[in-house]
């Protein structure tokens, strides 16, 4: 990129700010860093991800436009699946907290005081921490969602299987085309769609959706009795972390020592994408406190596009009845598949999105006082299960298995 080229986007961006339309800049990021400047006007950033349909031309004819009208409104509806929360005791909604650098390190400030064994894996955990986009791609267009993850190794990553489902594109079924990582804080979700000149995405692979016996193919759906996990493999190296550098779970000899009393203090670190169309606050309007909610206060409250952390509690213990627990750490769309962890800085699971949410005649849904946030918890048997099945088996460092081995038996 030239010169020129920084002039020109330096100036794009001015024009945003000095007519208050951020959310509409998004639709000129691929400007000069890649092959899609002339199709600029036809990037429509949806809630979640991107679209584009490239099969433009200036000469079409009527019914051309038309039928790309219809196909833009024919994009697949994304419907988030997480779950802010309001906080009684400041009159307001839950905020995350992120971290911050002084030149030298990095810290975090939280409400409380922290003990220091949790101060240790919070910061220790936030260099695992990664955001995953999913490219899918149909006829001539394509579309970008947004997850979280956290590395496992330098090479291993573990989310949510659900991210890699097949979208509903029409009258076909498309499967992803491709996944992308990135490790940056913040992560902007329009760096996923640039021609990546600085090198700061990283291109990845699924090893495992689910369990063996889930027999999970890139067509196949996660379902109620699925387990919603999934390990990616990086092309490369993760840079950032050094030689055996990992993320130690800190998990006890028996499942019973990893189980935490109901209403534990649980804090979720990951990132939250940001909301951008009104449709996104309807599922709150049944809820006290949310009388006056925004986009704009939400993508506030929620520190999106940054690594951040989202304190809670246990609400309800994964049982024989459902392999997932309840929390109440707030989260936006993006957030599945973020790490948790206990006041003592132990791993314990993985946030998986909402529970307990209900629908209206219409379709259309909405929370409850009995809508929560859900997680798969370590010391669950589908967990320990993939575990044995998927984790050990991608370790190389003898220490790492023997950590991940000791609640998979």
């Amino acid at each position: 990129m030239g010169f020129i080229d920084l002039l020109i986007i330096n100036r794009l961006m001015f024009i945003a700010m000095e007519h208050s339309i951020k959310k509409h800049i998004l639709c000129l990021f691929h400007s000069l860093t890649g092959n899609y400047w002339k199709y600029r006007d036809q990037f429509i950033k949806t809630p979640g991800h991107y679209y584009l349909s490239i099969d433009l031309d200036s000469s079409s004819s009527s019914e051309e436009q038309e039928a790309r009208l219809n196909r833009i409104n024919k994009i697949p509806k994304y419907i988030s699946t997480e779950r802010a929360f309001f906080n009684s005791q400041t009159n307001s909604i839950q905020k995350t907290y992120t971290y911050a650098y002084d030149g030298l390190n990095y810290y975090i400030v939280l409400p409380k005081n922290p003990s220091e064994n949790l101060i240790s894996s919070l910061l220790f955990v936030r260099k695992m921490v990664l955001r995953i986009g999913i490219l899918y791609k149909y006829k001539s267009s394509i579309e970008m969602f947004f997850a979280s993850g956290f590395l496992l190794t330098d090479r291993h990553v573990l989310t949510c299987a659900h991210y890699f489902d097949p979208i509903q594109w029409g009258k076909e079924k498309v499967s992803y085309d491709k996944i992308y990582v990135c490790f940056l804080d913040p992560a902007s979700e329009t760096y996923f769609l640039l021609n990546d000149p600085n090198n700061f995405l990283i291109q990845a692979k699924i090893l495992r959706r689910g369990l063996i016996e889930d027999n999970m193919s890139d067509y196949d759906e996660v379902k109620s009795n699925t387990t919603d996990l999934a390990i990616l493999e990086l092309d490369k190296v993760a840079p950032h972390i050094q030689l055996n550098e990992y993320f130690d779970p800190k998990l006890h000899s028996s499942s019973e020592s990893n189980i935490i009393p109901i209403n534990s203090e649980l804090f979720l670190i990951g990132y939250n994408g940001e909301l951008t169309e009104d449709d996104e606050l309807k599922p709150y309007k049944y809820l006290k406190g949310f009388e006056n909610l925004t986009i704009d206060a939400l993508n506030y409250s929620h520190h999106v596009n940054y690594k951040s952390i989202s304190i809670g509690r246990l609400k309800q213990e994964s049982s024989i009845d459902s392999k997932y627990a309840m929390h109440d750490c707030s989260t936006l769309s993006g957030s599945s598949g973020a790490v948790i962890l206990d006041s003592s800085g132990k791993f314990v699971g993985i946030h998986i999105g909402v529970v307990n949410s209900r629908k209206e005649k219409k379709n259309e849904f909405f929370f409850n006082q009995e809508t929560f946030n859900k997680f798969i918890q370590v010391n669950s048997k589908p967990f320990r299960e993939f575990i044995r099945q998927a984790i050990i088996p991608n370790m190389h460092n003898h220490e790492l298995v023997q950590k991940w081995s000791s609640d998979s038996k």
